[in-house]
């Protein structure tokens, strides 16, 4: 089983040589982000990675996308829709000179564009705060019109541990997960999806990845190792676009402020992806 154990330091001085490479992270990561007390780690598939004060949060955030007579859901990168270009910018450089921004641009030659894009905002260093802003604008470049469903599958283990979670949603636009050190948000601003699902690892990935076409089921609440889903259904005329606007939050859940001091600097294995 691969294990990823680093201090901060390591994963800040990792992010700056990410920057300096132009978006080239190290390692597993495609670009390395940092500010504040976090780092958040990416491919050009998703998100594998986020730590705050020195702890390991998330396991996987990933996109899928089925067309109109697609037969199954495809990962982003995958299914024709490859990935054309990459960036890492710093947003922030009176905190800092490290990358705090990460975007992709998808095409498939056809009409259909997907470009995602990741700002962090880390908190001051032991407050257990972070916050990550995600865009995703879903474009039609084509002369006819396109259909298809967007999803997103995010996967956390708040405080290294895969096995103590609740999570739930909230009226069909937000979701949390929580266990007894820390708590998370995603609020999708606009436009709300059309579908949600909380589940349990494997469940959801798994439907997902198979060759089936899968839609959601609007589950509301799951308890262990939790794990949930968005789901768009979207319809582009010749020239439209499309934009999802969201945002998660990771805090300290009442009373677990005192334990950062004690996890700080190391951060848990991970699971078998």
């Amino acid at each position: 089983m691969r294990t990823k154990i680093m201090t901060a330091t390591v994963l800040a001085a990792l992010a700056t040589a990410s920057f300096a490479q132009a978006g080239e992270g190290e390692g597993e990561y495609d670009a390395l982000l940092s500010d504040g007390n976090s780092t958040a780690g990416f491919t050009t598939s998703g998100q594998i990675s986020w730590i705050v004060d020195g702890v390991e949060q998330l396991f996987d955030q990933s996109f899928y996308f089925r067309r109109g007579g697609d037969n199954r859901e495809y990962v982003l990168g995958d299914g024709g829709l490859d990935n054309i270009g990459s960036f890492v910018t710093d947003t922030n450089p009176f905190r800092d000179q490290a990358p705090d921004a990460f975007g992709n641009l998808y095409a498939d030659g056809s009409g259909l564009e997907i470009e995602t894009i990741f700002t962090l905002r880390g908190g001051n260093e032991g407050s257990g705060r972070a916050d990550l802003a995600e865009s995703i604008t879903i474009r039609n470049t084509g002369l006819e019109s396109i259909s298809l469903s967007f999803f997103q599958y995010v996967d956390f283990d708040l405080g290294g541990d895969s096995s103590d979670d609740m999570g739930w949603i909230v009226n069909g636009n937000t979701v949390r997960q929580e266990d007894d050190q820390f708590s998370v948000a995603e609020v999708v601003v606009t436009p709300a999806p059309d579908l949600w699902s909380v589940g349990n690892y494997p469940d959801l990935i798994d439907a997902l990845n198979d060759d089936d076409i899968d839609n959601l089921d609007n589950n509301n609440h799951a308890e262990g190792d939790v794990a949930w889903a968005f789901q768009w259904n979207i319809t582009l005329a010749a020239g439209e676009s499309f934009i999802i606007s969201k945002d998660k939050s990771i805090v300290p859940a009442p009373g677990a402020l005192a334990l950062l001091g004690l996890s700080a600097g190391l951060v848990a294995p991970r699971r078998r992806r």
